[in-house]
Formats: C-alpha cells, sequence, structure tokens
C-alpha cells in the first residue's frame, strides 16, 4: 500500500490501493471490509479494474465526522 503521506495530490479516480491509503485504512482488506457500510462502493467498467470516486470519499468521510459519536460539547469535557 502506498504511503498516504507520499502522495501529494491524490487522483479523482483510485484504485482500491490507494483509496485505502487516502482512508487511511491499515490494509486493501480493512478498506474493502468496509465499502458498502463506511466508504462508498466503487465505480466499475468493463475491462477496467474497480475505481473509487475522490469526492464520493470526502462526502464519506464527512459524514463519518459530523455522526453523533464524533461530536463533543463542553458539558463531555467539564
Amino acid at each position: 500500500m502506498r504511503n498516504p503521506r507520499a502522495i501529494s495530490g491524490w487522483p479523482r479516480l483510485m484504485r482500491v490501493e490507494t483509496a485505502a491509503a487516502y482512508c487511511d485504512e491499515p490494509s486493501v482488506k480493512a478498506f474493502r471490509a468496509s465499502v458498502g457500510r463506511m466508504w462508498t462502493t466503487p465505480m466499475k467498467w468493463k475491462g477496467k479494474s474497480e475505481r473509487w470516486l475522490k469526492d464520493d470519499l470526502d462526502r464519506a468521510i464527512e459524514a463519518l465526522t459530523a455522526a453523533p459519536e464524533f461530536r463533543s460539547d463542553l458539558s463531555d469535557v467539564f
């Protein structure tokens, strides 16, 4: 798997290895296990491998960070 810090500009269409790195998953297997639940399903073309759209992954990340379990307010701290 690629080192996420080594990629300066992420491609709009990502193969599974790149998408897993972009989402900071520990492995392709871990990424695939969450596809359809946490991560979006890939686009598919005849004769090509699956590709994930960066915009779709960004929306999934945004939805995850907006989930109530990730929110905190001052009452959680004090």
